[in-house]
């Protein structure tokens, strides 16, 4: 690994304020978060027509205002700062909720590990839209309201949170899957829930049982790490739930659900292109030599999230005949709370180290 110090973009401060800080220091990108959310507003004007729609996200706001009024702070210190709605906002973060084929690209690869030669980690490639490539940042940020709690989130500029992926001064590392629920309901978006975690919780016990407590909406899987080894994975439906904690040594997670009852409802099946990579990247992780290593070295998880293979099972993907590309990695080390993050494909070998 190729590895240069960095700092983070420093946010602080109330929620509000955090969200207009990033468009404070990056302004110049201003057209691009713009249209990030334009285009994806037109692509689901029909739909967002529907009844379905347009009472979901009424619902939704209510709920949000009432239980995770941060999100909404945040979310309308960023739409002040790059000179959006913040009712459009809202409605993109939910997006993927109302149909998860518009964005059939997405993906992402997730491997925990409790005993790797730097203790327990997760590492993750972002399979997302290219657009987001820019977009990507990694943010420290600190808040009255967390007492002396810090996280580090890996996101996008325009999107709040732990839209990615995260880890706290605790420890505590999170990360998500995109899986498609048909079902959605009334509950915690999965961006806001993985803030949620970081942002109160110091172990994956804590975050289970806080989980536990909350109503959903539904889709997507959430993978969990921290500094004592604790492994989880949480599936993620509206009414259901399904949690695997970590057993010998490691855990992975693709765009699947593994739990029978779960899969039911998933919006895609088994011969969609999207589950099929997703099936074959997970065979991929479990058969890697590193699965049978009791203390792999960050070098092997590296390597493995470089790979490439066919486009059916590359870890490291470049949009090959219509496949989601690898825009960023990310690897955790919960002890030492210091973030492996590259910015481009993983084969490009571009990393840079953050501590927290």
């Amino acid at each position: 690994m190729n590895i240069v110090p960095a700092r983070a973009m420093q946010l602080a401060g109330s929620a509000r304020e955090r969200g207009e800080q990033q468009y404070q220091y990056w302004p110049g990108l201003k057209t691009a978060v713009r249209k990030a959310v334009e285009l994806r507003l037109v692509s689901m004007q029909q739909k967002l027509e529907s009844s379905f729609s347009s009472s979901f996200i009424a619902q939704q706001w209510a709920f949000t205002q009432q239980h995770s009024p941060e999100s909404l702070q945040e979310i309308d210190g960023i739409a002040a700062g790059y000179g959006l709605s913040t009712a459009d906002l809202f409605t993109y973060l939910h997006l993927g909720v109302i149909d998860d084929r518009i964005d059939a690209e997405d993906g992402c690869s997730i491997l925990a590990c409790s005993n790797s030669d730097q203790g327990p980690i997760l590492a993750k490639n972002r399979d997302y839209q290219g657009e987001h490539q820019e977009l990507q940042q990694v943010f420290h940020q600190s808040d009255p309201q967390w007492g002396q709690r810090r996280c580090l989130f890996v996101g996008s500029l325009g999107s709040p949170g732990a839209f990615s992926s995260g880890m706290n001064s605790d420890g505590l590392a999170i990360a998500d899957n995109r899986i498609g629920w048909s079902q959605p309901g009334i509950g915690w978006l999965r961006y806001f829930l993985m803030t949620k975690i970081l942002t109160s919780c110091g172990s994956v016990s804590e975050a289970i049982e806080l989980i536990n407590q909350l109503e959903h909406v539904g889709g997507g899987a959430i993978v969990m790490a921290d500094k004592h080894g604790e492994l989880a994975s949480v599936e993620l439906g509206h009414g259901k739930i399904h949690i695997e904690r970590g057993c010998n040594n490691l855990l992975a997670h693709t765009n699947h659900y593994l739990e029978a009852d779960l899969a039911r409802y998933a919006t895609r099946n088994s011969v969609d292109p999207i589950s099929d990579s997703s099936i074959n990247r997970l065979k991929v992780i479990m058969t890697d030599p590193l699965v049978g290593n009791p203390k792999p070295a960050l070098s092997d998880v590296t390597k493995l999230f470089a790979s490439h293979g066919s486009h059916h099972d590359a870890l490291c993907r470049h949009g090959v005949d219509g496949d989601s590309t690898t825009i960023s990695s990310v690897i955790f080390c919960c002890q030492s709370r210091q973030l492996y993050y590259c910015s481009t494909p993983p084969c490009k070998n571009n990393w840079q180290v953050y501590t927290l």
